[in-house]
């Protein structure tokens, strides 16, 4: 399901929603200026527990992708990174 609030972000949710409003995001064209990575760090520092979904979903409203594609693209370039570490 695909949530499309005021707001109409990809991967919206209401609690996200909520959470910009707090921090004084009340547009698209805002949040897409503050960007996810700076807009993730002040829903944080408001008092949001830390979440990767959170920062997923986030960067997947500001690429216009699903939040999982942005998930699974991260996890695939974290093990690319370890894939040739020796074991102790």
């Amino acid at each position: 399901m695909v949530y499309d609030g005021s707001l109409g972000l990809h991967n919206g949710t209401p609690e996200i929603e909520e959470w910009l409003e707090k921090i004084g995001v009340e547009s698209e064209q805002e949040f897409m200026k503050l960007g996810a990575k700076k807009t993730y760090s002040h829903i944080i520092a408001a008092g949001h527990e830390p979440s990767e979904e959170l920062y997923y979903r986030l960067l997947g409203a500001e690429q216009d992708l699903d939040w999982h594609i942005i998930a699974e693209r991260d996890a695939h370039r974290a093990k690319s990174r370890f894939a040739d570490v020796d074991e102790p």
